[in-house]
């Protein structure tokens, strides 16, 4: 089975993430040693901070600079981690931003969001207005979409891929303290997995193989089988394949 981690901050030199080379190549190994070879980098995008323009181009920068250290049996997509804004609504094309050449985008929100009428229109403006598919992140850090499982199944219908940490399904994570996300594996309503890696101490993907035996022990493997059939999917776009 194909591995993927489709949540990381290994960009180096750019974001919160990866500070240098070698800590971006670090994180790379440990998630090679895990047996997972596909990764996307999807370095924070702050809508309200930099322009479109000016973001496209300090990330491409920052990727030219790291390509030539990316190991030959590592497969890379270039993403983004988007914090949504009004801002971003202004401009008439933001496929740049997408994972790679795909539609899907990784928009993050404020976290207490509840869904109200205007985050709702900004969903329906990204899946309908630019014909996009919204990845939410680490969905466990959204009290009010925890508690509501209905309005993740609402999301999911109108086309909003849901991912969540591994970090979450570590054994130093409390057993109360997952239950609950593994219970929405379980049911579908989480779609993909990401590791957040930032560096070796903060959301390291050290905890990668444990996670997913975590959650194969208790979801069963179909439910590891299942995330991971969706973001090959989703890489496979991102890379052009049909």
């Amino acid at each position: 089975m194909e591995l993927y981690d489709m949540h990381s901050h290994i960009l180096p030199d750019f974001d919160d993430g990866a500070k240098d080379v070698e800590t971006a190549l670090e994180l790379i190994d440990l998630l090679r040693k895990q047996g997972v070879r596909n990764i996307c980098l999807t370095p924070h995008y702050y809508t309200d901070e930099i322009s479109y323009e000016k973001y496209l181009e300090k990330r491409q920068i920052a990727f030219e600079k790291f390509k030539p250290f990316i190991p030959s049996d590592i497969n890379i997509v270039l993403g983004s981690e988007v914090y949504v804004t009004d801002y971003l609504f202004n401009n008439d094309d933001i496929s740049g931003i997408t994972y790679g050449k795909s539609r899907y985008i990784l928009t993050e929100f404020p976290y207490n969001i509840t869904l109200s009428d205007q985050n709702l229109k900004q969903f329906y403006m990204l899946t309908q207005n630019y014909g996009l598919h919204p990845v939410i992140p680490h969905v466990e850090r959204y009290n009010y979409l925890i508690s509501h499982p209905e309005t993740i199944e609402q999301l999911q219908e109108i086309g909003v891929i849901i991912q969540t940490n591994i970090s979450r399904y570590a054994n130093n994570v409390s057993a109360f303290k997952r239950r609950k996300l593994l219970k929405y594996i379980s049911q579908g309503l989480i779609d993909i997995l990401g590791s957040d890696a930032h560096s070796l101490t903060h959301s390291s993907p050290v905890v990668y193989t444990e996670a997913i035996d975590n959650i194969a022990k208790k979801c069963g493997e179909h439910a590891v089988e299942r995330m991971m059939k969706k973001s090959a999917r989703i890489f496979r776009k991102a890379l052009g394949e049909p």
